[in-house]
Order: C-alpha cells, then structure tokens, then sequence
C-alpha cells in the first residue's frame, strides 16, 4: 500500500540555509503535488527571517525545546508522540537526519509506522566518538528504509555498516525550478557590488575550507592577465578567522579588490546571485572525513542555466555531468580549475550550452516532483 499521509521529521528548513533545509522543503512539495498530505515537523529558528507558514503547501508544525543539540532526540520524541496523541497516525515518517530519527525507531515499530532516514554523506564519512557511531549503526538497522543523496553516500554506507542488501536507495537531491530559473535583470546585485561589464565567478555555500574559496583565489592572479575586469563574489556566512585566512591570501596575491565577500543573503536574492554569475564553482574536497555528499547548489546554479565547476570527491560526481552540465576538477589542482575556469569565461557560447544542458537535465529528471515520484516508487 502506497502511503497517502507522509510526516517529515527535520531540524533544518526554510529560512535556515543549506542541503538539509531545502531537501526538506522541496521533497515536502514534490510528495503534495503527487497528492499525498504532507505534515512537516521542524525545528524553528528565531535567530533567522520571520517563518513564514502560508507560503507553503503543507502543514508545517514546529518542534519546542531546549538545549536543542544535547536533547534533540527526545525532544523530536516527544513531538512525534504528541501527534499520535490527536489520533493523526501517518503512513510514513521520513527523518532528513538520523539524530532526529534515533528517537523514533521504537515508536515507529510500535505503532506499524514505516520509518525512511535520509542519509546526506558526512554523518557516515566523518570520524565520531565511539558510543555515537554505535547510536548511528543501531538507527541505521531499525529504520525501514535509507535514502542515500549520492552513489557515494550509499558507498560509504555499504563499506561501512553492511546493511541488508535492498535496504540503501540512491536517491539525488532535487531543486526546485520555481525558486531558480534565468532572468535577464540582475541591476540590483551589479549596482550593489559594481560588476556591471565584469566577468563574475560565483561561490554559494558555507565558507569552510573545505568548500574550496582558497583554491579559487589562488587561480585569480592568472585569470586577470585574460580578463582584468573580474569579480569573485563568495556568498554565505562561516568562520571569522577563515574568512580572514581567505582575504589574507587574497591580498598577498594582490586580487583583495577582486574577492567580495557577501556575508549572508536573503532567500529571495539566491536566484538573482546566481543569475549574475558567468560560471559557478565550488571546488570541494575532502578533509578528515570531511566531504561533499551531493553539492545542491550545482543544481541550483544549472537551473538558472549557469555552468558550474566542482571538485571530484564525495558525491559531487552525481550532481555534474562531466562535459555535459559542466566539469569536474582535482580539488587542489590550481592550473586545471584556472584552464577551466578561462575557458569557460572566454567560450561563452560553451557556458550557455553546459548551463542549458543542465536545467534541461533538471526539467527531466531532478525536479523535486520527479524526486518524490521516484521516491514512492522505492517504497
């Protein structure tokens, strides 16, 4: 029997950024336009935007509690408890993290509810203390079902905790084409950092090192010899002191002028940035355990028909497609990211096909009502 009431159960959404948040929000949208009822339980966040519940398509119930990181599985117990208590017994529990579905493995076998985790890659590639990993092997075994975003993740899993065949799907990240999508008038983000007659090289993410800003700056000085007029414009909030490593080496280069770092950005500006951008890249890679398990942002650069440029590891691999939707390059290799990079600046008509053979690519198959369809089917 195909469920008809899906609950998901998740400590990141919308307005909080990241792939967590925006699977969430956009596997929620895709089961409600598969006519399923969807029932989101999140955890709010005051620190951020206003929440804003009308704006989505389904019901959005938040999760109160305290000292959130030390009690979050409990406290995503007693939420899932609570809604059984109103006599609402969904068809499915989907859990976008396992910390939030350790809690609710009991209680999902209790009541014959079926129990999907979403399994994002750093949580089964990343050291962790012993009793921890022992909580992750015991929720990986009592869930009905694991949603792995990549080959790789599902990899990982495979090598590491050797579950039942069957158990692991693979199942990529989606993006929603109504949030990104080409537009033409980007006067408000070029008027804002003077790029306008520039060539604008894009990263989107958290500014860690592990996401790559450094390579990308140490590939600035030769790309200027080709194209003066250049911006690097780095979007998102990270480490203070990582922030200063990065403008440090960019002045040490002598391309400070040319490296902009946004902070945060509103939602409602995401599409316009990466609509200003003549190449996205974010060259990922790997660090103590530390990786990429899909990389979203590539798809949302490709929906707005940008082409993109990542680093080959983790599962990276499944969000690009060599040659087709853009490249994959060694992390660390600064010459192969600048040679890519200056030809993707200096063959716009090649930029154009990559970033509208990926949304092509997107339209086909990873919208998030694609996504859904392919995840009811896995049930």
């Amino acid at each position: 029997m195909k469920p008809e009431h899906i609950v998901i159960l998740s400590e990141d959404f919308p307005p909080y950024p990241g792939g967590i948040a925006q699977w969430a929000a956009g596997i929620g949208k895709g089961l409600t336009s598969a006519g399923k009822k969807v029932t989101v339980l999140f955890r709010p966040r005051p620190d951020l935007a206003e929440f804003e519940s009308e704006k989505w398509p389904f019901k959005t119930v938040p999760i109160e509690g305290k000292n959130w990181k030390q009690f979050r599985t409990w406290i995503c117990k007693r939420a899932v408890q609570k809604l059984l208590s109103t006599g609402e017994k969904p068809d499915l529990i989907i859990a976008t993290t396992w910390n939030v579905a350790r809690g609710i493995v009991s209680i999902c076998k209790k009541n014959e509810i079926p129990l999907i985790l979403v399994v994002h890659g750093l949580e089964v590639t990343r050291p962790m203390p012993f009793l921890k990993k022992l909580w992750l092997k015991h929720t990986l075994n009592k869930v009905t079902k694991i949603v792995a975003v990549s080959q790789f993740t599902k990899d990982q899993i495979d090598a590491n905790y050797h579950l039942p065949e069957r158990k692991v799907v693979v199942l990529p990240n989606g993006v929603d084409v109504a949030d990104f999508y080409p537009v033409s008038d980007v006067t408000l983000l070029q008027n804002r950092h003077h790029t306008e007659g520039k060539k604008i090289i894009l990263t989107f993410a958290r500014v860690i090192e592990r996401k790559g800003h450094d390579v990308v700056i140490q590939s600035l000085p030769k790309i200027k010899t080709v194209f003066p007029e250049l911006v690097y414009l780095i979007c998102g909030k990270g480490d203070a002191e990582y922030i200063s490593k990065l403008k440090a080496l960019a002045a040490d280069l002598g391309v400070e002028d040319d490296v902009v770092f946004t902070g945060f950005v509103d939602p409602k500006e995401k599409n316009q940035y990466y609509n200003l951008c003549d190449v996205y890249i974010m060259p990922s890679r790997e660090i103590n355990g530390d990786t990429e398990g899909f990389g979203i942002t590539y798809l949302e650069a490709n929906a707005c028909e940008k082409p993109v440029i990542g680093g080959n590891s983790g599962g990276v691999a499944d969000a690009i497609v060599q040659g087709e939707t853009g490249y994959l390059v060694e992390p660390l290799n600064v010459k192969e990211i600048e040679g890519r990079l200056l030809e993707l600046l200096g063959t716009p008509e090649l930029a154009h096909k990559l970033g509208q053979q990926g949304r092509d690519r997107i339209l086909n198959s990873l919208t998030w009502e694609a996504v859904a369809k392919k995840l009811v089917i896995s049930l």
